[in-house]
Order: structure tokens, then sequence, then C-alpha cells
């Protein structure tokens, strides 16, 4: 008898250490996301920070926001009062330096001495790390729209990778390559062939100006990579459909070199149709 009692006895323990663990979840962790202040971390880079702050103010409608600097983040990054949306330069494994930006959203902790031992609610290539394209500023919108819906889709079911948000393209939507993001190894000869098939290849404004008029049936290249890559360098390719802000694409690149960079020409063949 004495046995039975602590067999049942564990197993009350169990269920309720069990039950303990579901509290732990990043889902409940961050359930207060919506009434929290989220502190739009700037970098002080002038190229970065208009079009960042731009977006934000756009865009952004899931939770009430504010502006703070790097100093300032700095200090109040212990606080679980506040959640951040920093933009973070990313070293990879085989990078001498980092590349390119990536956008985090986290929480506050206590006892946090860096970003790294905050909890991370998502993160989402932004721009290159220290040149930016100049595209950033058409595309960042997109991003953060990118954002919302993976949080809101987040708090009503459960967290996932980022990844999760993308959609099939749907039929007849046309997507657009900016020129400067295609492929150096593809020569105009690879290029005119991609062209008779139905690839859309234009100039970077003509791209942009896509996007900004959120023109229906369209969707637009991002390309997120540094300025001088090498072997080991990292790069981000995104569609975003210019209307609606889906995401037809994310894939992340590990390069052999800086010929590398851009897309490729099975990408460009994927999204393309007469």
């Amino acid at each position: 008898m004495r046995r039975i009692i602590f067999i049942l006895a564990m197993l009350t323990i169990g269920v309720g250490a069990y039950g303990q663990a579901q509290i732990t979840t990043k889902k409940e962790k961050v359930k207060d996301f919506e009434v929290r202040t989220m502190k739009v971390v700037l970098t002080g880079n002038d190229f970065i920070d208009p079009a960042f702050k731009e977006a934000v103010k756009n865009t952004w409608t899931l939770s009430p926001f504010e502006f703070c600097t790097m100093d300032e983040f700095n200090r109040t990054m212990t606080s679980e009062e506040y959640y951040f949306l920093v933009p973070v330069k990313a070293q990879y494994k085989k990078e001498v330096f980092p590349g390119i930006r990536m956008l985090s959203l986290v929480k506050g902790r206590k006892g946090a001495k860096s970003i790294d031992d905050m909890l991370e609610v998502v993160s989402i290539p932004m721009c290159s790390a220290d040149v930016p394209s100049g595209r950033e500023t058409a595309m960042l919108p997109g991003i953060m729209d990118i954002i919302q819906s993976y949080v809101r889709k987040s708090l009503s079911s459960r967290f996932s990778s980022i990844k999760s948000t993308v959609r099939k393209k749907p039929g007849g939507c046309k997507v657009y390559f900016a020129g400067s993001e295609i492929s150096e190894a593809l020569g105009e000869e690879a290029l005119d062939k991609l062209r008779r098939k139905g690839a859309r290849i234009v100039d970077d404004g003509e791209a942009d100006s896509i996007f900004i008029e959120g023109m229906p049936g369209t969707a637009v290249s991002y390309l997120i990579a540094p300025e001088w890559p090498e072997k080991g360098s990292v790069c981000w390719k995104m569609v975003i459909d210019s209307r609606t802000h889906d995401l037809y694409l994310l894939k992340k690149q590990t390069l052999s070199g800086a010929s590398d960079k851009g897309f490729q020409k099975s990408e460009i063949s994927k999204f393309s149709s007469r």
C-alpha cells in the first residue's frame, strides 16, 4: 500500500510540473505584448535611421511604441516592462566581419547584459550592416508588416520559425527583380534567356516604385547582403508582395565568393512566367 501511495504522489508531482512547464512557453511569456510599450532602438547611422523611423511610424499598429537610443536600450534592457525592436549587426560563423543587420524583436529580461540574454520574439533580415543599398527605404514597411503578421498569428496560435510565414505565390502575381540584385555570375546571354521565359528584371528605381505604390498582383525582390562579400559571407533573399506584404521567399545563402551575391538563375526562373 505504501508503494502505491508513493507512485500516486509522484504522478501528482509530474502533472503539476507539466502544468508549470506550460506557463514558461514563449507564448505565455509574451502574451502581454500588445499592451506593453515597444522601444524602437535607433542605430545612430544616418543612412539607416530615417527610413527605419518612417517605416515604423507608417506601419506599426500592434502595440504602443516609442523611439530610443542605443544607450537607453543598454540601460533599460533588464526591464520586463518593455519590448525592444533592435537593428543588430549579425556575424555568422565563417564571417570575419558582420555583413548584414537583422531586425530583432526582444523582451527585456532581468539580469540581461546583452541582447543575447534577452527573450527573442522574432528576427528578420533588415539591410547591409554598414553601407545599405538604398532599397531599404522602399522595402522596410513591408518587413515591418511581416513582423506584425508573424507576432499576431503567433499570439493567437503558437510560435514557430519566421519561415512559417512564407506563402505560395498566387497565380498571376508578377515578380519584379531589381537589376542590382542579380548575381554577377549571370551574363547577358543568360539574362536574355530568362527574360524570354518571362523574367521581369527592372532597374532599382522601378522596383522600388512598384513596391511603394502597392501595385496589386505584383511582388518585388529584396537582397540583404554585405557590400563587400567574401567567402563565408551570408546573404538573405526575399520576395514580398507589393500590396499585401505577404512573404513569398525567405532564403539564407552562404557565399563562396563575391560573384555568388544576388539572385541566381533557379530563383529567378521559379518566379518567372510569360
